[in-house]
């Protein structure tokens, strides 16, 4: 079956979920409870949504913040990762980028950092936020 990257054009439930499981397996360093289903509906507000889907399952997310060609958020599902769905995202996002795109990575998301130099993003610096250090990266 064939993996499809698409508009997301209404929230659903599943999409909350989707956020919330992958936070939980992938900031480790936050509690559990930090992390609630509805904060998705808050994260992406005024964001282009675009979802990673095989059939009906849906397997990631990619948010963007179009008027700074910033990606905010990149998630896959736990079980669906190491499939290439995080680079259809990524190469999905492309068409709404307008300038160098950027993103902000969390240095204690190893995992995150690796996939982005895979996929030919740089760190442009190293700051920190609210949520503790983090890497501005760009394309």
């Amino acid at each position: 079956m064939s993996i499809f990257i698409r508009e997301l054009e209404k929230v659903i439930e599943r999409y909350c979920g989707l956020y919330l499981i992958s936070r939980n397996t992938t900031f480790l360093w936050n509690p559990a409870e930090s992390h609630q289903a509805l904060d998705f509906d808050v994260h992406t507000s005024g964001e282009k949504i675009l979802v990673a889907v095989e059939g009906i399952e849906i397997l990631g997310f990619a948010s963007i913040w179009e008027a700074d060609s910033f990606l905010h958020n990149l998630f896959v599902h736990p079980a669906a990762q190491r499939r290439g769905i995080g680079r259809a995202l990524l190469e999905g996002c492309t068409q709404y980028f307008f300038d160098t795109p950027t993103l902000k990575c969390l240095k204690a998301n190893v995992n995150a950092m690796q996939f982005y130099k895979s996929q030919g993003w740089q760190i442009l610096r190293e700051e920190l936020g609210p949520d503790g250090l983090y890497f501005l990266m760009s394309a």
